[in-house]
């Protein structure tokens, strides 16, 4: 498990800040369709640990209003079909809800109509902007007589490459490390900034566990593991600057 790809904290909330901004492009209203996609998509796995497969497999018809929450706080959970084929149930964040009606509104489907309404196998995500190319064309007329059909696993890999290597180029205060990091974020990579991001909050690891779907209580623990190294690090960085400063202290009396 390669989480050292996973956001730190504070780079995931600026991507996000930055993804909304983009969104709301007003100039290139082409563009900005993509970045709401592509939003939709980051905070479906950065925010409800879905591995790629599953956010390309996820259906309307399988996200609803949990029975666990209430008028003032509803709570909205996706089931879906892990990679062991059994089903599992996640939370969806406010902010990702809100990513998914504006992506359904670029395709011209309203994602609160009444459930009779809905068609409970469209795909949460689906390309709005088809590539000008014979072979697009012809698998866009294919999925066009068969019904709506969202991105492949791979699909959303090379969109969310594509996009992110956009931002890499042009966000302003990026620091060479966080365009480094930003450079090689796939789209598990998010998983995993869920797995680190909720552990470092301190949500039980059980719950994480149960999120991500890991088999083993062991598979998760490799997120506490990576937090208390970082914790480690941290401090003994804080350790080592206090010294400094008491040795700089002194020399200067």
């Amino acid at each position: 498990m390669q989480i050292h790809r996973a956001l730190p904290a504070d780079l995931w909330g600026r991507l996000r800040n930055e993804l909304d901004k983009r969104s709301d492009l007003v100039g290139d209203a082409k563009l900005a369709v993509q970045w709401r996609v592509v939003r939709a998509a980051l905070l479906l796995m950065g925010d409800s640990g879905l591995r790629r497969e599953e956010a390309a497999d996820a259906q309307r018809g399988k996200l609803r209003v949990s029975i666990y929450g209430t008028l003032e706080r509803p709570v909205r959970e996706l089931t879906v079909i892990d990679k062991r084929n059994k089903e599992r149930t996640v939370p969806v964040s406010v902010a990702t809800l809100e990513a998914l009606k504006a992506h359904w509104s670029d395709r011209g489907r309203d994602f609160m109509a009444p459930t009779d309404l809905l068609n409970p196998s469209a795909p949460l995500l689906s390309p709005v902007a088809i590539p000008q190319t014979p072979a697009s064309r012809v698998k866009h007329h294919q999925r066009s007589n068969e019904g709506e059909q969202g991105y492949s696993a791979d699909g959303i890999n090379r969109l969310i490459s594509r996009m992110l290597t956009i931002i890499v180029e042009t966000m302003d205060d990026l620091s060479l490390d966080e365009r480094v990091i930003l450079g090689s974020v796939n789209a598990h990579a998010m998983r995993h900034t869920f797995g680190t991001q909720s552990v470092a909050d301190e949500v039980p690891v059980d719950v994480v566990q149960k999120v991500l779907g890991h088999a083993s209580l062991q598979t998760t623990s490799i997120y506490v593991q990576a937090e208390k190294k970082r914790v480690l690090e941290e401090v003994a960085g804080y350790y080592a600057r206090r010294a400094d400063a008491a040795t700089t202290g002194k020399r200067g009396n």
